[in-house]
């Protein structure tokens, strides 16, 4: 984990991506680990075995680039 995106923040403290245009709050996750949505869901599909098709996983990037 990269320390150094809590204490870049006001609080000091790591924060939490907004779902509300979440395209324009890169990175992503706590630490900053993911740099886009796709990476994001990237990460939720092996850690989770999500089993989605390749269009699903398209339709899902989209869906949350569209929030």
């Amino acid at each position: 984990m990269d320390a150094t995106l809590s204490q870049r923040a006001a609080t000091g403290m790591y924060r939490s991506t907004p779902l509300r245009a979440l395209w324009q709050h890169a990175p992503y996750f706590h630490d900053g680990s993911a740099a886009t949505v796709a990476e994001v869901v990237d990460h939720y599909e092996s850690c989770l075995d999500l089993g989605l098709s390749a269009s699903q996983r398209v339709d899902l990037i989209e869906y949350l680039k569209s929030l």
